[in-house]
């Protein structure tokens, strides 16, 4: 699985805690009841070591012997949620959504079997052409009447949620913004009311208004209203744009899978069927027609079924706009039809049993999923469309379904004629596998190459499961795991020596963001590594490279709306250009249930714990899924007392066991590419920014993790430049105020500019996935760096405006040493440096060199034992080991493991271990006398008021001498004013939180 931020943040809301009543000798097994608690400090043990088990199965398996206590990877069938959710050992977290996506992936460069998917785009600069006057306004005043019209569409633009702003020149001041003059109803007029005469620039919030030499510039009379037309283009980079024969394959794989059958029957209990690529938990809708059988909202938004009549729903026009289904019962598709389609490029559900079908391939586990005769015959309509021939000539795409329908072999049968293979490859696990192998096998059949045949001698399928080497040899299934494909569909450009041809057909995995903006970091072409726009990249984001302006247009507006309400509204434009151009084929979104050992599970505590304290926690919306257990692992203690019912099964002390399902390639912020590469990522390094894993969306709470405050404002008139967008009018800066206790795993003081350094390099080196987060990036520099000054200041500069910012700039960004990383990257960075390469390895440079493995974050990498050029001991790494015990770098295969401490560097840690009371957060606890989460002018006037005398919580011996409030005392609480546990949110107000907020003032029910 894919994953496209590192802190990955959380959607849904849970109902209030329960207290769960049992013992710590379990004779049944212990599941989730209510939400968990988290706590905003850690870690409660002292080692966690991360173990590759390389395979899903095998992961499990060993959980099974009493290996792991922490898993990687949700269960993958109602059997094995009968399995261990059975068991008195293992808790299992309650079910809830995945934010995240499994489906299909279509590469749009290389041609499909000759036909050219993308064509160049060419596009006119943006004009403004006078096309009258007339009198109107007072002297010295005049007004605009302007028709907005789109130059590449040739239509005038009709956009709810467009507006114009008329900027006086060079002043800026005034200004006016207006929207469509015709509201709810637009008519493409945008009518500027009278301002001050003079010459005034034209901005569209939407589309590109930049003219030849810049931005648009035009003159108000005196008196006058002037009339014209602003000539605008879509606002896309893109150099190409896709052909119809795109759409038409989109469209096609879409029908040769029933989603919502495969969920059904395959992913029992495990998984629903999401309608885009998309889920419910970023906000928004599926399309318009959808049925409930979709992971989508409950009726209305998504009623069962599409009562007949009526005018065609969203997915109707989808399905219908090419004309090539006369046959079909979809109104829009056939005069006088009544019908509609269940779902997204989805006729009827298909009954299809293919094991009784003659070209049954034989795969184990498969029965549903596999289209009926409509969707096939569908999807042969839309192959033909793109200009492929069927053979028989006389042949119908009815004939070719129909050949699907035979239990007995046929021999020669109708098909689609194939001009060349599809370089096709499916992962591995559970669930990809399946869904993958059914749209290989309904490929195969349509194309006349049967996998049933496959062991005929002479065999060449339309699939090609391995498309190195050619011609192709593969022609049977070959499923891969995340390593094995990495360097064919993630480093597809020249820059990393792969080419975006190497690949046609994947079986995709996503992680998502709080909001819909996967469709600016996956599909927006900027992010395409220079393939169609952008820098060149190792790894880019759109690694598929659907470049289209429309959609390109709507995702930009969304990632830059100035508020949620609107960013949101453009992202469901977005999702409306997916289903137009069928750019992603939906297979599931898992239903997560993680097994755990249950003991670490707080929820069953009585007596000498309490269940409200946090350990094991559900993260909204993944679990403990890989690159997303962060607070699990900064939470995770083992129940005092706890005895397994098997003592295999019972914890190690003071050691977190975590499993890994995948191998590891890229332990670096700049190559890392996976769910399990960041997981070990975001233990070592952090983010200003975190989320309180209990909440999500609109709801979202950010608490100052890094930092003690921070702020924004907007200047509409400022000019910010960057070397990948240019220019642009209208300025965001943002200022973070940095802690003065957050310090890297090595001692060091985080200061402003590591994070600036930070920020820079993503964006220019650049980071294969943060660079999107901070391509608009403009400066980011500390205030107060100067000699003698503490550089806790921190300014970055962004362009435009938008909701987003806080959340790309403050919970993304991984913050490194700059000192460490400036000899590999540059300083200033620089495109291309030694930290881009693959090859480049932070943790065991070269293998002979200590690593730079060094962050702010919970945990520790540090040698453990001595080997070539490092000693044991070193912070920094390498810190992993091979299934030998041997010290290796970040390449990590079966058996080898990932040992880390926990950082006593961290501000936020250490509440228990032998450096608990010389801590900065028991510092920090001691200064919050009223434990109300930050350290104010109440607890400075508290121990103030206390100078000289013997009270009794003043007077600590872990923190001064002597016996009485003296200046070490007054000094403490001082350098610690305004730094806080949760801010800026007080305890009560932060959902779900821990009562205990202070480990060591504070009693464990709570303050």
């Amino acid at each position: 699985m894919r994953i496209t931020t590192p802190i990955l943040v959380l959607m849904l809301s849970l109902t209030l805690l329960m207290a769960l009543p049992g013992t710590y000798n379990q004779v049944r097994a212990i599941n989730q009841s209510g939400p968990t608690r988290f706590s905003a400090y850690g870690p409660f043990t002292q080692q966690l070591i991360m173990h590759f088990y390389s395979d899903f199965d095998v992961m499990f398996s060993h959980f099974q012997l009493g290996e792991i206590d922490v898993s990687d990877w949700p269960l993958q069938s109602s059997s094995d949620i009968t399995t261990f959710c059975g068991n008195a050992d293992f808790f299992c977290t309650g079910p809830q959504a995945e934010l995240g996506y499994f489906g299909v992936d279509v590469n749009s460069f290389p041609a499909f079997m000759g036909i050219a998917l993308q064509v160049p785009r060419t596009t006119t600069p943006a004009s403004f052409t006078t096309t009258g006057t007339a009198a109107g306004c007072s002297a010295g005043f005049g007004s605009l009447s302007i028709t907005l019209r789109n130059q590449e569409t040739g239509s005038n633009i009709l956009d709810t949620l467009s507006t114009l702003t008329a900027a006086n020149q060079p002043s800026g001041s005034p200004s006016v913004t207006v929207s469509d003059s015709g509201g709810a109803t637009p008519n493409g007029v945008y009518t500027i009311p009278c301002t001050l005469a003079g010459s005034y620039s034209l901005r569209s919030n939407v589309y590109n208004g930049t003219g030849a030499t810049g931005t648009i510039a035009v003159s108000i009379a005196s008196a006058a209203v002037t009339s014209g037309t602003f000539n605008v283009n879509w606002n896309s980079p893109s150099t190409v744009k896709p052909t119809t024969a795109r759409a038409l394959l989109g469209a096609a794989f879409h029908h040769l899978l029933d989603d919502p059958a495969f969920v059904r029957t395959t992913m029992t209990g495990v998984a629903s069927a999401p309608c885009v690529f998309w889920v419910p938990g970023q906000g928004g809708r599926c399309p318009i027609g959808t049925t409930s059988e979709y992971l989508c909202q409950s009726a209305p938004a998504c009623p069962v079924t599409n009562a007949a009549g009526g005018p065609a729903t969203e997915v109707d026009i989808a399905e219908c706009q090419f004309g090539n289904h006369p046959w079909l019962n979809v109104v829009g598709c056939s005069t006088g039809a009544t019908g509609h389609d269940v779902g997204p490029y989805h006729i009827t559900d298909s009954t299809v049993n293919v094991n009784s079908r003659w070209w049954n391939p034989g795969t184990t586990g498969l029965v549903a999923g596999y289209s009926g005769h409509n969707d096939l015959r569908a999807a042969c309509d839309d192959f033909v469309s793109m200009g492929l021939t069927l053979s028989p000539s006389t042949a119908t795409c009815d004939n070719v379904a129909s050949a699907a329908d035979l239990t007995t072999d046929p021999g020669a049968y109708a098909h689609i004629v194939p001009n060349g293979q599809i370089k096709t490859y499916v992962r591995v696990n559970f669930g990809r596998q399946q869904f993958g192998q059914i749209v290989a096998d309904e490929l195969n059949f349509l194309f006349g190459t049967p996998q049933s045949r496959a062991t005929q001698t002479g065999f060449v399928g339309t699939v090609c499961y391995d498309a190195r080497t050619s011609p192709c040899t593969q022609f049977t299934p070959k499923y891969y795991t995340f390593t094995q494909v990495t360097p064919i569909v993630f480093e597809d450009t020249s820059v990393s020596g792969g080419s975006p041809s190497a690949w046609q057909f994947y079986t995709e995995g996503q992680g998502f963001d709080p909001t819909p903006d996967q469709y600016f970091l996956n599909s927006h072409s900027i992010n395409t590594g220079a393939i169609c726009a952008g820098t060149p990249a190792l790894k880019p984001n759109n690694y598929h490279f659907f470049c289209e302006p429309q959609t390109d247009t709507n995702a930009n507006a969304g990632e830059f709306a100035p508020t949620a309400a609107l960013s949101s509204a453009f992202f469901q434009r977005a999702i409306g250009d997916d289903l137009k151009w069928s750019h992603h084929i939906p297979g599931f979104a898992f239903v997560d249930t993680f097994a755990e050992n249950n003991g670490f599970n707080f929820q069953q505590c009585t007596t000498t714990c309490v269940s409200t304290q946090a350990s094991i926690v559900n993260t909204v919306g993944f679990g403990t899924l890989a690159g997303a257990p962060y607070f699990t692992l900064l939470n995770a203690r083992q129940v005092p007392g706890y005895t397994a019912s098997n003592p295999a099964n019972q914890p190690t002390p003071g050691v977190i066991r975590r499993g890994f399902s995948q191998d590891t390639s890229n332990l670096s912020p700049f190559t890392a590419n996976s769910v399990w590469e960041f997981d070990f990522l975001a233990q070592v390094y952090d983010a200003m920014l975190n989320a309180n894993p209990n909440t999500g969306g609109a709801a979202a709470q950010f608490i100052d993790w890094g930092t003690t405050s921070h702020s924004a404002t907007f200047n509409p008139t400022e000019v910010g430049c960057n070397s990948i967008n240019g220019c642009a009018t209208g300025v965001t800066t943002q200022i973070w105020h940095i802690r003065n206790d957050w310090k890297f795993s090595d001692g060091n003081d985080v200061k402003a500019t590591d994070v600036a350094y930070t920020i820079i390099a993503n964006r220019d080196v650049p980071s294969s996935l943060l660079q999107s987060y901070v391509l608009n990036v403009v400066s980011a520099t500390g205030l107060d760096c100067g000699t003698g000054q503490p550089c806790k200041t921190l300014q970055v500069k962004l362009q435009g405006q938008s909701s987003l910012f806080e959340f790309n700039i403050g919970a993304v960004q991984l913050v490194l040493e700059k000192s460490l990383w400036a000899p590999y990257c540059g300083d200033p960075p620089v495109a291309g440096g030694v930290c881009a390469s693959p090859t480049f390895d932070p943790m065991y440079p070269s293998a002979n060199s200590p690593g730079i493995e060094v962050g702010p974050g919970p945990w520790s990498c540090i040698a453990p034992i001595s080997g070539t050029g490092v000693t044991a001991g070193h912070v920094g790494g390498p810190c992993a080991e091979t299934s030998t015990g041997a010290l290796t770098g970040q390449a990590i295969t079966r058996d080898g493991r990932i040992l880390l401490s926990y950082n006593t560097f961290n501000a936020r840690c250490c509440p228990t271990g032998p450096t608990a009371t010389s801590s900065s957060l028991y510092k920090l606890s001691y200064a919050d006398h009223n434990n109300d989460g930050v350290v104010n002018i109440l607890d400075l006037a508290d121990v103030a008021s206390h100078y000289g005398t013997t009270d009794p919580y003043w007077v600590n011996s872990n923190i001064a001498g002597g016996t009485t409030v003296g200046a070490v005392d007054l000094a403490t609480v001082a350098i610690y004013f305004g730094h806080g546990i949760t801010t800026p949110f007080s305890p009560s107000t932060l959902f779900q939180v821990d009562p205990q907020i202070d480990p060591f003032f504070c009693v464990a029910a709570g303050c």
